[in-house]
């Protein structure tokens, strides 16, 4: 089966603890396995400084995951994403289309 390649980049508050975090990601986990999705990788980048003041916020929690999935999937990640209120922004790529879902390898994400 032939499916985009997604990239998204969350940028979560600073002041949640580590079963928040875990939190969201399971969120991105389940939406992508419900809408018939493959979870490539999900990459922890730690705490940086933000480029501009979010929501009072200086420093944000970064983590991207990448994702094979067709049809509504990021419209529905990105919906759940809007209602989470430990996001304060994220960003959604489209890296490539036409991947084969069998060709490409999941890593295992390992928690920081």
């Amino acid at each position: 089966m032939l499916m985009n390649e997604y990239e998204t980049t969350l940028v979560l508050r600073p002041d949640i603890g580590g079963e928040t975090i875990e939190g969201a990601l399971d969120r991105v986990r389940d939406v992508v396995s419900k809408e018939s999705g493959k979870l490539l990788s999900i990459e922890h980048w730690g705490k940086k400084k933000l480029a501009y003041e979010i929501k009072k916020h200086t420093r944000g929690i970064y983590v991207q995951a990448s994702f094979l999935g067709a049809g509504n999937l990021v419209s529905e990640l990105e919906r759940n994403l809007r209602i989470n209120s430990s996001v304060l922004r994220f960003l959604t790529l489209k890296i490539a289309s036409g991947i084969n879902a069998d060709d490409r390898e999941s890593q295992d994400y390992v928690k920081p």
